[in-house]
């Protein structure tokens, strides 16, 4: 198991051209003062923030202008972190390992190989898992004033790219109940999960479609072979064709004879209306006239020449009787072709009626196979969505196996549960509310002056089950921040106090507190005590001056680093 603590924090400011040099020991370190606005606050925030975790200063702190550079044991070997803004440069003694901008990219998994202990969670919007930045590896680490004492894990800033329920998790890396692995199949499980859903909602629409189709397809009669039926389509269209020429010339033939009869008619007309005219013209007239030998009937030219030769003959009556003759002869003509001209247009009906019924037949086949091939189809899509949600619920089936093979998630639990109460207990905060409310991913919540102690109770807790667990995680320096801030009570305070500066399970813990002085007789362990005495000055002059060429070094390396 590697620990992990401050041997040293270097604090620059290089437009007012002041710095604080601090040296930490491993165990307690206490940073005391009579009174508040010493620096107590940003000498604990700068801690962790140079090694890549953000954190609220105060408002009159200015993060801009400020070198940090924190100087660790890690295993026994000394690495140094520089930060200037958003710039860090990493040293293994005086070797530079690297100078990066990139927390999550670079930082996080420099410091991960350093420190032997890296945290991965799934990312709120891709939901990939990825190595976090170090925020998450000092999480449990740090209490801070400001924010750390109205909600557990809640001192530092900008975490929002996880989601608050994986944020907490991270607590299981400390506890090796977490790998790199483990997580991953944890997120595979959540997307498959969901890909189980979305498969869920596409059958039910698949299975509302193929209910209509087959519906629709049960109403259809039975069909033939598209040939057949395109076979039984060409007979129709065949005779139709024969029918309608059969028409056309039939047509053609009734206009025939009735031009013919109407010109007999005519012709009988005008010979009738003529036939008591008499050669009573001359010889001389304009016109040359023709006189019937046998009834004196008179011709004009033209007369007699329509005469001659539509008929041939030169007798009137005979002439007339041929006309006749020639207008019976054709009227029953006529009718005959009128009679097969209507025999002809309903054959053509009926021919129209049994094309359509075959086309209405080929049409339903058409429309049928059209259905069924959208079945076939829809029915392929169900199926496949069918095995896919087998194969995705058994493989989560097998990820939950895999899951379950996790050490002792539940021992670990009991005995974090134990530990809090009892904690709380130590504390004289127990309320037989609490019963069933603690767990460790759900911090139980205070009100009032017993929000530090709860609070305490649980970070202290989990160092407690690490402990007894005997866990191979990295352990890391505990900051904690004004613990008492909210207590009015000597007894109370003390009790606060020896609770954090007996936990010997840390390789070191840095306390901030006001008037240690006060309780150190009765702690009962030794520290390293760090007195701040003057209002609004924890950086001075004389710190930048005896450090003045490594300062500006670094600042230089850090701002010239492209």
């Amino acid at each position: 198991m590697k620990e992990v603590y401050f041997k040293n924090l270097m604090i620059a400011d290089l437009q007012n051209r002041t710095a604080r040099v601090q040296l930490f020991e491993k165990g307690l370190n206490v940073v005391t003062s009579t009174d508040n606005h010493m620096g107590k606050s940003s000498l604990l925030k700068s801690l962790y923030y140079t090694l890549g975790a953000e954190v609220d200063y105060d408002s009159v702190w200015d993060k801009q202008s400020k070198l940090y550079i924190a100087t660790l044991g890690v295993g026994g070997k000394e690495y140094r972190v520089v930060r200037l803004l958003k710039r860090f440069a990493v040293f293994e003694g005086e070797k530079l390992l690297k100078i990066t901008d990139n927390v999550t990219k670079e930082l996080a998994p420099l410091l991960g190989g350093i420190f032997d202990f890296s945290v991965y969670l799934p990312r709120k919007d891709t939901g990939k898992v990825e190595m976090a930045p170090p925020v998450f590896t000092f999480m449990p680490y740090y209490i801070d004033q400001d924010k750390g004492w109205s909600g557990l894990y809640n001192s530092f800033a900008a975490i929002e790219q996880y989601k608050s329920a994986d944020r907490i998790k991270s607590l299981y890396y400390h506890l090796n109940i977490y790998t790199k692995g483990t997580v991953e199949l944890m997120a595979e499980r959540d997307r498959l999960k969901e890909r189980l859903e979305t498969l869920a909602i596409e059958s039910d629409r698949l299975s509302t479609i193929l209910t209509a189709l087959r519906e629709e397809t049960d109403n259809l009669p039975p069909a033939d072979t598209v040939n057949e039926l395109e076979a039984h389509l060409e007979g129709p269209k065949k005779r139709i064709e024969q029918l309608v020429t059969q028409i056309g010339a039939i047509r053609n033939e009734i206009q025939g004879l009735e031009t013919a009869l109407h010109q007999h008619q005519y012709n009988l007309r005008v010979i009738t209306e003529h036939v008591s005219i008499k050669d009573i013209v001359s010889e001389d007239d304009t016109y040359k006239r023709h006189i019937c030998p046998n009834c004196g009937y008179i011709f004009d030219e033209e007369i007699f020449n329509l005469v001659r030769v539509n008929y041939g003959m030169m007798n009137e009556n005979y002439m007339c009787q041929q006309i006749q003759l020639l207008i019976d002869s054709v009227s029953d003509k006529l009718g005959l072709a009128k009679e097969r001209y209507v025999s002809l247009r309903q054959q053509m009906q009926e021919e129209e009626a049994a094309f359509q019924a075959e086309k209405n037949e080929f049409d339903i086949y058409i429309r049928q196979r059209g259905l069924a091939a959208s079945v076939c189809r829809f029915q392929k899509q169900l199926d496949e969505a069918t095995v896919e949600a087998r194969e995705v619920d058994q493989y989560i089936k097998k990820i939950n196996k895999e899951l379950r093979k996790l050490p002792n998630r539940k021992d670990v639990e009991e005995k974090y549960i134990e530990c809090v109460r009892l904690n709380i207990m130590t504390l004289g905060a127990w309320d037989p509310a609490y019963d069933g409310t603690i767990r460790l991913l759900k911090p139980i919540k205070a009100q009032g002056t017993l929000e530090n102690k709860i609070i305490l109770a649980q970070f202290v807790a989990l160092f407690q089950t690490m402990e007894y667990f005997k866990t191979g995680a990295t352990r890391f320096s505990f900051v904690v921040d004004s613990p008492r801030a909210k207590e009015a009570s000597t007894a109370s305070s003390k009790d606060i106090l020896k609770m954090i500066v007996q936990m010997k399970m840390l390789p070191q813990i840095i306390l901030a507190t006001i008037d240690y002085s006060e309780f150190e007789s009765e702690m009962g362990a030794p520290a390293n005590v760090i007195v701040l005495t003057e209002k609004r000055k924890l950086l001075n002059s004389n710190d930048f001056v005896e450090n003045q060429e490594y300062i500006i070094s670094m600042a230089e390396l850090l701002k010239n680093h492209h």
